[in-house]
């Protein structure tokens, strides 16, 4: 496969995503929802926007598109457009790219909602006085150790997800961007992941630490939490899955069943069909499936992939 075709198939993934991601939302909240929608050309916006142009009215009425806006990189910072993925440090600019919001929630293309939407947004109520930006950490992996510079917390964060304060972005000690250029001088060549790096670094010390909100573990569930013969995220146990992340193409690359067996059910869901038959199909999915891998291994796995589901569809009857 040369590259041209690694692009296509990539960005079919992305809107692949996209589509499930926007439908999950759809489906499960009770309010009118804004998803603006942060890309690269008005032709892809064009392509997302048709996303929902099929859809029954009274759900393209809950999920309202923002007007186009290109990726931005404040001057000084234009290199880091390529670092990783292409645009996906784009997500540090968010305060600079929507200077009339206020707060915001940002999602990578890979997560799908298991519990209403507006759960996640109400965290930037739990703020305190001091938070600036929410985050859930990796909790594999990932903190000290692992990495050559200095991470936030025993395990550090996980950037796929990001609940953010854009008005206290802005009015960060120091500069946002005049200390993400800071960390780049200085870590440049050590960064792998560098959105999430540079994050971590940011808030690893132990006042910036202060103005990070820990975001639950369910509001970014990754196959990393379950894949390694025990569950890593507790809380899950408890509330459910409310947003899973199917980070590195877990929803497509056929090795982490379970995660793909969610994505493929919410990818073949019609919007104006019941949520019950679509828990219903996804309970004898995960059921019919062999314990032999990953996830599976764990005995308790479906419960904790569709609590989260089963507990809103509960709460609506």
């Amino acid at each position: 496969m040369n590259n041209s075709q690694k692009d296509a198939n990539d960005f079919q993934r992305q809107l692949r995503q996209t589509s499930v991601l926007l439908k999950s939302a759809a489906a499960l909240t009770s309010q009118t929802l804004t998803f603006n929608i942060l890309a690269d050309s008005y032709t892809t916006y064009e392509m997302v926007v048709n996303l929902t142009a099929s859809w029954p009215a009274a759900y393209r009425q809950r999920v309202v598109l923002g007007d186009y806006k290109e990726v931005f990189y404040p001057p000084g910072t234009e290199e880091m457009k390529n670092m990783f993925r292409p645009c996906a440090t784009g997500r540090l600019f968010l305060a600079q790219t929507f200077e009339d919001k206020d707060a915001m929630v940002f999602l990578d293309t890979d997560t799908l909602f298991l519990m209403p939407p507006e759960e996640l947004w109400r965290k930037v109520c739990a703020f305190n006085l001091h938070h600036v930006i929410g985050i859930a950490p990796c909790l594999y992996l990932y903190g000290p150790g692992f990495k050559k510079f200095p991470t936030y917390g025993s395990s550090g964060l996980n950037a796929g997800v990001l609940v953010m304060n854009l008005t206290r972005v802005r009015g960060f000690e120091g500069g946002w961007t005049e200390n993400i250029k800071r960390i780049l001088d200085r870590y440049k060549t050590k960064l792998s992941l560098p959105d999430q790096d540079i994050l971590n670094i940011l808030f690893s010390n132990e006042t910036t630490a202060k103005r990070l909100y820990e975001l639950g573990c369910e509001w970014n569930y990754r196959e990393k939490l379950c894949s390694w013969g025990s569950s890593r995220c507790k809380r899950a146990h408890k509330l459910g899955v409310g947003l899973m992340h199917g980070a590195a193409l877990t929803f497509v690359n056929g090795k982490e069943q379970k995660f793909q067996a969610v994505f493929d059910a919410w990818e073949q869901h019609q919007l104006g069909e019941s949520v019950v038959a679509l828990l219903a199909r996804l309970r004898t999915t995960l059921r019919q499936q062999k314990r032999s891998w990953g996830c599976s291994r764990l005995l308790f796995i479906d419960k904790v992939l569709l609590q989260g589901l089963e507990n809103t569809l509960r709460g609506r009857h």
